[in-house]
């Protein structure tokens, strides 16, 4: 069964969220709606969207901020919604928008970027199934599939909200609350016997501690990969524990 698509519109302006939220309806995604940067902000802790429509002329939010938060949760694919006529705002070279929708826009164009983010939702999540999931994960549990489908049921839960504190930390370079933050992910991390993440955030934490904050941005885009591929196979993993 296809998974359906997770997808965050982020305008201040009402017609332009009725209209995507009308067109998009017909393709049954998961559709959430935020005028705000702190609503949005809240709402990436939560979830992983597969595609963002960004509304440039809201002025609730710093763009270059928001496609950088965004950029981190790929394969998120960034759409950005401008007036006609409108010149795209200068944003960090590292993090473009995918596409371009103008207002207003034709259903042909709409559908077209539709059909691009499901073919990429697709290749995503055919990915290959990592076995650092699972199985230090039995061994842990002694085999008790219904243990571990719990412990990793808190994960997704948990990881996010984390992970959203660490990177805070990391942007207003909070060293102390970094630390702790990545110390409870490492130790959450290890006591599921997810090697990966634990080993990223413990990587963070060493950094934090020893002050090394040039190193900080690199140990903290390991560790978003980590739990970005943690995520990406939540369905599978939760199923694979059902049998």
């Amino acid at each position: 069964m296809r998974t359906p698509l997770t997808i965050l519109i982020n305008s201040s302006n009402p017609l332009i969220t009725q209209q995507l939220q009308h067109h998009l309806n017909t393709h049954s995604p998961e559709i959430v709606c935020t005028h705000t940067l702190s609503g949005h902000l809240s709402i990436l802790s939560q979830s992983i969207f597969d595609a963002a429509f960004l509304d440039l002329e809201n002025p609730h939010f710093n763009t270059t901020q928001l496609i950088s938060q965004l950029s981190a949760h790929k394969p998120c694919h960034l759409i950005a919604v401008i007036s006609r006529g409108q010149d795209l705002p200068l944003m960090a070279d590292d993090h473009p928008c995918d596409d371009i929708l103008t207002v207003p826009f034709l259903t042909s164009t709409l559908k077209k970027i539709i059909v691009q983010i499901t073919k990429l939702q697709q290749q995503h999540s055919s990915a290959p199934l990592s076995p650092d999931f699972l199985i230090p994960l039995l061994i842990k549990t002694q085999q008790n599939k219904q243990l571990a489908q719990t412990l990793l049921e808190r994960c997704f839960d948990d990881f996010p909200k984390q992970l959203s504190e660490i990177q805070t930390s990391v942007n207003q370079q909070n060293i102390e609350q970094l630390q702790n933050c990545a110390h409870k992910l490492n130790g959450s991390a290890a006591f599921c016997g997810l090697t990966s993440i634990q080993q990223a955030a413990q990587k963070l934490e060493t950094f934090a501690k020893n002050h090394t904050t040039k190193q900080l941005a690199s140990a903290l885009e390991s560790l978003e990969k980590a739990l970005q591929s943690f995520f990406d196979h939540q369905d599978q993993l939760l199923e694979q524990l059902k049998d």
